[in-house]
């Protein structure tokens, strides 16, 4: 074992030395395999933070929801009722949504200022805590909506506590909100201060932390600073403002969609000239809004194949001129006894140390893409030693399998050729 072992350090210490023997005609592949290897790392860390991102939790269970879309009719429309007194807007909302929480397909039913599952706004406040401040993302809604999305607090509250300690003075707050500042679980009980752009300022106190939640799919869950409080009274004066979100028991849901629209179609959805006019569920509507992100991604990760594609072609190239060259090299080892799986081993292993020579020095390149914020983002960084880690390793392996491939296939027909052809032809 130990002679097997002084062959094989031997067999290296050898091949280093013919590589810095031949430096003059091997920098120029350095250069290429240096270059290439950042490449291949930038492609592997969008790749993977971009999967990390579509992949974290979304802080809430939107199965078995719904999206009921509510519209009014104009004096013009068929069925308007001219004799309904058009200031009842906040009494027809609040009519209509008793009478679809008394529906025998709906679990809980509740109205939010546009603050439901995969609504791509933001609803902009200003978070304060002593003299400490952030923007946060502030969603208005009925305490029923934490019912609807199953929402439940990381310090151990359950849905229906979380509902019932929403109250007119009280505050949620998503797990990340003043992250960089203290830890917010440590603030329950506490008094925060939320305002908007008229600066009117609302006292509100922690009742409890809940996860973090999504706005999107491809949305890191460190973007989110996220207040919850109860929706005001004036919001329920435009079906504008309001957005009817549903949780269908889950014994109703097949044919939910079809009872639904049979309602619909018979104005059992309506009260006054205010009524639902169409249902989607939230797991469509998650569908929708992802497919720009997931049909540019496609055709990004389509870019990123292609490119390796090239540089898998480029390597193959390099390598099987420099196989070329060296067929006397080759028909001499094979004149000498040197067996095909020798001159392909030796061949590989010359490429794979010249790679990792190359390779050690794109991570300083690597690490200053990084550090210069020119990858993606995720949870706030765009340089996480753990990432950064896993994205070099993968790409040596990556790389360990191009080289390996375009070793392997000039380096086959080296080893078929006749050393005696080979010789006579030098």
């Amino acid at each position: 074992m130990n002679n097997k072992k002084k062959r094989q350090g031997r067999r290296y210490s050898y091949i280093l030395h013919q590589i810095w023997n031949e430096r003059r005609s091997n920098w120029a592949l350095l250069v290429e395999l240096l270059i290439v290897s950042s490449v291949v790392w930038y492609i592997v860390d969008t790749v993977y933070t971009n999967a990390l991102i579509a992949n974290e939790p979304m802080g809430y269970d939107y199965s078995n929801c719904y999206k009921l879309s509510l519209d009014q009719l104009d004096e013009a429309a068929v069925g308007y009722d001219a004799t309904h007194p058009a200031d009842a807007i906040t009494a027809d909302l609040l009519a209509l949504i008793d009478r679809i929480r008394h529906d025998s397909d709906i679990e809980c039913a509740a109205y939010s200022d546009r603050g439901d599952a995969f609504y791509g706004g933001y609803f902009s406040t200003r978070l304060r805590y002593d003299s400490l401040q952030v923007d946060a993302r502030k969603i208005s809604c009925e305490p029923e909506m934490l019912k609807v999305f199953r929402i439940k607090s990381v310090d151990g509250k359950k849905t229906e506590q979380l509902a019932a300690l929403l109250k007119e003075q009280s505050i949620l707050l998503s797990e990340r909100t003043f992250s960089d500042k203290f830890d917010i679980r440590t603030k329950i009980g506490k008094e925060f201060f939320y305002s908007f752009s008229n600066n009117d300022t609302f006292p509100r106190r922690l009742e409890a932390v809940t996860p973090v939640l999504k706005r999107l799919t491809y949305e890191s869950l460190y973007n989110d600073n996220t207040a919850i409080v109860l929706m005001p009274h004036k919001n329920y004066n435009s079906i504008y403002t309001v957005t009817l979100s549903v949780r269908v028991k889950e014994s109703r849901i097949k044919g939910f969609e079809e009872r639904m629209n049979e309602k619909i179609k018979g104005n059992k959805l309506r009260v006054g000239n205010i009524y639902v006019s169409e249902i989607k569920s939230y797991e469509q509507i998650k569908e929708d809004t992802d497919e720009n992100n997931v049909r540019t991604l496609r055709h990004y990760n389509a870019a990123m194949g292609f490119l390796l594609l090239n540089v898998f072609l480029g390597l193959l190239g390099t390598f099987w001129l420099r196989t070329q060259h060296r067929f006397p090299e080759i028909g001499l080892q094979k004149a000498i006894g040197a067996t095909n799986t020798d001159i392909t081993l030796r061949l590989l292993a010359e490429a794979v140390l010249m790679m990792t020579i190359a390779f050690l020095p794109s991570l300083i390149i690597d690490f200053n893409i990084a550090h210069a914020n020119l990858t993606e983002y995720y949870q706030g960084e765009t340089l996480a030693t753990g990432r950064f880690i896993i994205c070099a390793a993968i790409s040596y392996v990556l790389m360990l399998l191009i080289i390996a491939l375009g070793i392997w296939f000039p380096a086959l027909r080296a080893t078929k050729a006749n050393p005696a052809d080979v010789l006579r032809g030098e």
